[in-house]
């Protein structure tokens, strides 16, 4: 019976979609900039964005989902660079200044929340010589990079 109850949950599983975005920051010291990338699934992206599947929807969603705030607790506004599609991935370029540097800026990745309960938004930061992960579900708060 236990072999059957494996192989039922991993029939389940195969069925199930899994629902994740990653994000990374990379901080350029020298012009004082942070290079954001978004990779998400393109159907569930475009399900969050409405049924507009135009770069601005993509934008003005991923505007609202997606908040880093300095320090001080300002807002720093996230301008795109570029988006491109491979397969059933997207990936959104974002940019912004940050001065200061990555330490001690507040990430809040909402991506998708509104649509899976299940939602995963990984988020990898890279900056002053360190790596760091931060991961997000349904219902968390802003987290600070160290």
């Amino acid at each position: 019976m236990p072999a059957l109850w494996v192989l039922g949950a991993a029939g389940a599983l195969a069925l199930h979609p899994l629902h994740t975005t990653l994000t990374q920051l990379t901080y350029d010291a020298a012009g004082g900039t942070v290079e954001v990338s978004v990779r998400a699934f393109a159907d569930d992206f475009r399900a969050a964005a409405g049924s507009d599947a135009s770069d601005s929807a993509a934008y003005a969603y991923l505007g609202k989902a997606l908040t880093l705030t300095d320090r001080d607790g300002r807002a720093l506004p996230l301008s795109g660079c570029g988006l491109r599609r491979t397969q059933d991935l997207l990936w959104l370029c974002l940019r912004t200044r940050a001065a200061g540097g990555l330490a001690g800026v507040r990430v809040h990745a909402r991506m998708l929340f509104d649509l899976y309960e299940d939602q995963i938004n990984i988020v990898q930061a890279s900056y002053d010589g360190r790596r760091v992960s931060l991961l997000f579900s349904r219902g968390d708060t802003p987290k600070q990079l160290p």
